[in-house]
C-alpha cells in the first residue's frame, strides 16, 4: 500500500503548534469545517473560520488570532475589487482578523512560511499592515519580497532532523514591543 504524503501546509501548522509551550500559552486550533459538499467524487471543503489559531498569553494578557500559510513562492489574496472565489488568503480570514484587531490586547495577523530545499523563512505580518500594503498592489498575490515590505516579525526556527521547531516565546515577546 502506498503511503500518502502529508500536505506541507498541514506539516507547517503541526510544527508550529508543537513549538508552543502549553504550560505558558493557551492554544486553540480551530477545526477546519466542511462548508460545501458536492456529491459523488466531487467533494470540496471550504473553511469559514476567521483564522487557524487562537493563543492566549496570560503574562501579558494578550489574545492572538493567527492564520498560518505556507508556500513555495506566492499566495493569492482576496480583495473586494477582485473577481473569483478561490484565494489562498480568503475573504473571511482578512475580514475576521481585521475585526478582531480592533480590540485591546489582541494581536492579529498572518504567519507566512516560505519553504524550499534551501529556505525556511517564516514571518508574522499584522493584519492591518497586510491590508494596507495589499490595497496598493496591482496584482492578486504576494511573494517573499512583498512580505518583507510589510514590516514583518521574523519567527525564528531550528531544523530538528526533518521538521522545524519555531521560537514562539521570542515571537510573543517581539509582538509586545
Amino acid at each position: 500500500m502506498e503511503k500518502t504524503k502529508k500536505n506541507e501546509g498541514k506539516l507547517f501548522e503541526s510544527d508550529f503548534q508543537k513549538s508552543i509551550d502549553i504550560e505558558k500559552i493557551l492554544v486553540k486550533r480551530f477545526n477546519d469545517n466542511a462548508a460545501s459538499f458536492g456529491g459523488s467524487n466531487n467533494t470540496r471543503f471550504t473553511s469559514t473560520n476567521e483564522c487557524d489559531y487562537e493563543l492566549f498569553d496570560p503574562e501579558s494578557r494578550t489574545l492572538y488570532f493567527l492564520e498560518l500559510k505556507s508556500t513555495l513562492s506566492s499566495l493569492t489574496f482576496w480583495r473586494e475589487d477582485f473577481d473569483g472565489k478561490s484565494f489562498n488568503i480568503k475573504r473571511n480570514q482578512i475580514l475576521g482578523l481585521s475585526k478582531f484587531s480592533k480590540y485591546e490586547n489582541t494581536v492579529c495577523g498572518l504567519v507566512i512560511n516560505f519553504r524550499s530545499k534551501e529556505l525556511n523563512d517564516t514571518f508574522f505580518v499584522y493584519i492591518d499592515e497586510f491590508v494596507k500594503y495589499t490595497n496598493q498592489l496591482n496584482k492578486k498575490s504576494i511573494n517573499y519580497n512583498d512580505v518583507i515590505k510589510m514590516s514583518p516579525i521574523k519567527v525564528q526556527c531550528n531544523k530538528k532532523i526533518t521538521r522545524y521547531k519555531y521560537d514562539i516565546d521570542k515571537f510573543i515577546n517581539e509582538t509586545k514591543k
